[in-house]
């Protein structure tokens, strides 16, 4: 049962992890790749600064976006894999029942 539970646990979270690691990826580098793309034209105004930017990224987008969901893919899985099998979580750990408290000593009246 503890296995099903772990190999649940770092299904969904690999489907989350990578997601958020695509998304988040592609957003950061784009803004990147794209400011840099409007700095580099010398874009005067908001126009010309968003067509520079929108064809810097989509060229970075077609070069670059394979290489960013596989490797997006493989951290999601070995990060949620990692988690889910080391017992970080705590429903990933393994039951153990408490250990035997040993009994209070008689107490002795004085």
């Amino acid at each position: 049962m503890l296995f099903i539970k772990r190999l649940v646990t770092a299904i969904v979270l690999c489907v989350f992890l990578f997601v958020f690691l695509a998304i988040g990826t592609m957003v950061v580098s784009g803004a990147i790749v794209g400011a840099s793309a409007a700095v580099s034209q010398h874009a005067t105004d908001y126009q010309s600064g968003q067509v520079a930017g929108r064809e810097a990224g989509q060229k970075f987008g077609r070069k670059y976006g394979p290489v960013i969901f596989v490797g997006s893919a493989v951290v999601a899985f070995c990060a949620s894999f990692g988690l889910a099998f080391s017992g970080l979580l705590p429903w990933c750990r393994p039951d153990e029942s408490p250990p035997s408290v040993p009994p209070f000593p008689p107490q002795r009246n004085f």
